[in-house]
């Protein structure tokens, strides 16, 4: 900890740790021994936070005390190369308890594709080739959520293999050893645990803290235990980025651990098969840097060695099925599924920007990545830096660009950069830096391919959405509080017939497709059409309390559509007071005031509105009628309506008529009277009905 970007590195890691001890502490009601770590990492991020924040060098003039020899000599060094270490295990097993309480707490798969890879592990384990079976039966096996399926644009399910072997193999020692529980999750936190601890030993000292930093952010933890199975092939490309200059600059075997982790990560998943010509762009420009001419024999060389070990767990199965391997693992790219993701198609899906053309967008992001290799090359090693996070840049325009896309491969261009920069200390170059001679015609590659970038993305953004989509009624389900049922018109402002489908938005997130209850008929050029959407499910309806859009995509062309947001309701009610913590004698009255408010829970000064209160009894068999008399009116009768005065407050008088060993529970709501939904539910008052003794 002894430089000064490495200190403030290491307070940070202190901190750190003390929010893991926060964020675990939650567990301690359910499971007693989590209290113990919860205190030994809060105890150790403070010791961590002073001993960074410290200065102190110890000397003893004329000691002869053996222990203070010993401690000069040997001792202090010998703390300084464990201490960190013991950081770096506390960070990753608070990390892995953090993970075990999430599942424990929702043990169900959170996405389709760590379903998909243990059923198809569980498939390959007894013989079968994965990519000639439906992955459907994943669905029911690990309890995936509706909305955790990859739709299609005309709302039918992805249900195939949609990765390469080692992505489902890399399960099976483990699943031929009997484990079978939570068996994808664990490998997605096992894999990101060992990221961090790579990352922690690869980097150069005085930053190699800021492994623990970046590893814990909430985006990579999240991704992890929640099925995004990225974290599977980030540990083999730290590793091809960390022996990169090995490949570079020696041959014999030590050459070949780059391309040999690199063709391990292709093997998992597709996103590093992006990487790939940057780094053997890498290659063949450091030969000419090195010896004055592109060393193509080099970079086919690693090119051979990565896509060598890349076939190696799929070659049994493209050989006994090529097509339905070719399938497979062409998916994510040719399968036309639904838009989704936080890069540039969140105008089109949000903002109603473009939509015309989804096939601009992937049009974008090929012209991207080809003028990134162009100007990479042109300009090499200008942006060598860059070499494993640029396909980051280019799944920003992507029509699927999901944030696992845009972040899951910083930790290994962070790698990248610090060995590139590797004599640098924290203040700047520790000597002269070399210079780099470029291709002095670099500027007029980068101007040409940042004009084509320019033109394709106008085209995905000028691209006019074929279909008006407007939400005409809805329909909730009372207290659930969620809209199981929407009216939809859509007129076509395209020149051809139009069939869409339907899905729902919420929160940036796109539903499972609503059922249409009339028959789906196109809407031909300039008409329009009324279409009444069902739910799928409970997880597919937005909740009356936020706003929502109704997306329509269209397949071939393949388009999409979205409407206005709607706001089924901006105001909600508050009951004062919200807690009567006393027993009401039967017969004395309790007085509530309910409260219109708005969203930010100011009072709204609006008369002559009627607010519902209801009441019920919740016991533990079942719901039971109460017998409370609210405004005089029947005993039992609910809900009863009162009237807001001109500063939106509605009194409530209650009186219990019976004893009663359960409490009453009263809530408030407000109706639209336009299509008579109820929303603006307030919390739930309870009031028990006894003695006042």
């Amino acid at each position: 900890m002894g430089t000064t970007s490495g200190r403030w590195w290491w307070t940070l890691t202190g901190i750190t740790l003390i929010v893991w001890a926060l964020q675990i502490s939650t567990g301690v009601s359910t499971l007693a021994w989590v209290s113990v770590f919860v205190v030994a990492f809060a105890a150790l991020g403070l010791l961590t936070v002073v001993a960074s924040l410290s200065r102190l060098r110890v000397s003893v003039a004329g000691s002869s005390g053996g222990v203070m020899r010993w401690w000069q000599a040997s001792g202090r060094s010998m703390f300084a190369a464990i201490a960190p270490w013991v950081i770096a295990i506390a960070i990753v097993l608070a990390f892995v308890i953090w993970s075990f309480l999430q599942v424990r707490g929702d043990p169900s798969y959170s996405t389709d594709e760590v379903a998909f890879d243990q059923y198809a592990a569980t498939l390959a384990l007894h013989g079968s080739n994965p990519y000639t079976h439906s992955m459907e039966p994943a669905f029911a096996a690990y309890h995936l959520s509706p909305n955790g399926a990859t739709f299609r644009l005309d709302g039918s399910t992805v249900t195939s293999l949609s990765y390469p072997a080692l992505s489902f193999e890399l399960y099976l020692p483990f699943l031929a050893l009997g484990w079978t529980t939570q068996t994808a999750v664990a490998l997605n936190v096992v894999s990101w645990a060992v990221a961090i601890l790579l990352l922690f030993g690869m980097l150069p000292r005085h930053i190699r803290a800021s492994a623990l930093v970046l590893g814990s952010l909430s985006t990579f933890i999240g991704y992890a235990v929640g099925g995004i199975t990225d974290a599977l092939y980030v540990p083999f490309l730290l590793g091809a980025a960390y022996y990169l200059d090995r490949s570079l600059s020696q041959r014999g075997r030590a050459s070949w651990i780059s391309p040999v982790l690199f063709g391990v990560a292709m093997a998992i998943k597709q996103t590093p098969w992006l990487i790939l010509p940057f780094v053997l762009i890498a290659v063949a420009g450091e030969s000419r840097i090195r010896h004055g001419r592109w060393g193509f024999d080099a970079a086919a060389r690693y090119l051979a060695i990565a896509l060598g070990v890349f076939a190696l767990p799929n070659l049994p199965y493209a050989v006994a099925a090529p097509r339905q391997w070719f399938d497979g693992v062409m998916t994510p790219f040719l399968s036309h599924t639904v838009p989704a993701g936080q890069g540039l198609i969140g105008l089109s899906l949000f903002v109603h920007i473009g939509g015309g053309s989804l096939f601009a967008y992937s049009l974008a992001t090929l012209v991207v990545l080809v003028a990134l290799a162009a100007v990479y090359a042109a300009s090499y090693p200008l942006l060598s830096a860059w070499t494993f996070v640029i396909p980051s840049l280019a799944l920003f325009f992507a029509a699927r660009s999901f944030g696992s896309y845009l972040v899951m491969l910083t930790p290994i261009g962070f790698l990248a950069a610090a060995r590139h920069f590797g004599s640098w200390d924290e203040d700047g170059p520790s000597q002269p830096a070399p210079t780099i001679k470029v291709w002095r015609s670099w500027p007029v590659v980068a101007l040409a391919s940042m004009l084509a970038v320019t033109a394709v993305v106008a085209f995905a953004l000028t691209s006019t959405p074929p279909l008006d989509v407007t939400i005409s009624s809805i329909r909730t389900t009372g207290q659930l509080a969620t809209v199981e049922r929407i009216g939809v018109t859509v007129r076509n402002q395209s020149d051809r017939p139009l069939t869409p489908a339907f899905t729902v938005e919420t929160a940036g997130v796109i539903s499972a497709f609503w059922r249409v209850l009339n028959r789906e008929t196109p809407v031909q050029p300039g008409h329009v059409g009324h279409y009444t959407l069902l739910s799928p499910n409970v997880a597919a309806q937005p909740a009356v309390s936020g706003g929502f859009s109704v997306t329509a995509f269209t397949s071939g062309p393949d388009t999409v559509s979205s409407s206005d947001v709607f706001l089924p309701s901006t105001w909600h009610v508050a009951l004062v007071p919200d807690a009567v913590s006393r027993p009401v004698p039967v017969g004395a009255p309790v007085t509530i005031r309910a409260e219109i408010l708005d969203t930010l829970n100011r009072r709204v000064d609006v008369s002559q509105v009627p607010i519902y209160l209801g009441q019920v009894i919740y016991d533990q068999h079942g719901l039971i009628n109460s017998s409370a008399v609210i405004n005089g009116s029947v005993a039992g009768h609910t809900p009863v309506s009162a009237i807001t005065n001109s500063k939106g407050v509605a009194t409530f008088v209650i009186r219990g008529t019976q004893l009663a060993n359960d409490p009453v529970y009263f809530e408030a709501n407000l109706v639209n009277f336009s299509q008579f939904y109820p929303y603006g539910y307030s919390d739930i008052l309870l009031i028990r009905i006894g003695s006042s003794s």
